[in-house]
């Protein structure tokens, strides 16, 4: 996962493979609506059709974050209101799961955390990559067998989104 060098929004990334192949882009935008900035990233597969987009709620109690598919909301990414150090959770929409299908928690500072299922199973890591270039974030993320990486990438651009973008950590 790397942000991108020249981006017209500043929220821009690629996601490659092991070997180095493209497979994601996602794009990040803006919406000015009547003075209520929405933010959007949209998710687009290699041959650039879009797959799914995250958006920022306007009206929520924390920051949240639903992700859509065909226009139907699948997912929601909230930052946990009440821990001793940040936490972000992940709820698949529909599954009458109260309880957070996984959790992100760890050192966002040092861009070092894990992601853990709901029986406290680590799933998924992230770490700081490799960058060319001292502005542009680059992210290794390392994904469990059979657990759904672009949930966990999703959730990683939300996070670098609110937690470096925003100065919300």
């Amino acid at each position: 996962l790397q942000e991108k060098l020249f981006s017209m929004s500043g929220e821009d990334f690629r996601v490659r493979d092991t070997a180095g192949k493209e497979i994601i882009t996602i794009a990040g935008g803006n919406i000015n609506l009547g003075g209520v900035v929405i933010d959007k990233l949209y998710f687009k597969d290699s041959a650039g059709e879009q797959f799914c987009s995250v958006e920022r709620r306007i009206i929520a109690a924390t920051t949240c974050y639903d992700i859509y598919h065909d226009g139907e909301c699948v997912a929601k990414v909230d930052r946990e209101m009440f821990a001793a150090t940040p936490t972000y959770k992940f709820f698949y929409e529909g599954d009458m799961n109260p309880f957070p299908d996984f959790t992100a928690t760890g050192s966002f500072s040092e861009r070092k955390y894990t992601f853990k299922n709901g029986k406290g199973e680590t799933i998924a890591r992230v770490g700081r990559g490799e960058e060319a270039f001292r502005d542009v974030d680059t992210y290794q993320v390392e994904v469990a067998a059979g657990v759904d990486a672009a949930a966990i990438i999703a959730v990683a651009v939300v996070i670098d989104k609110l937690y470096f973008k925003d100065s919300a950590g």
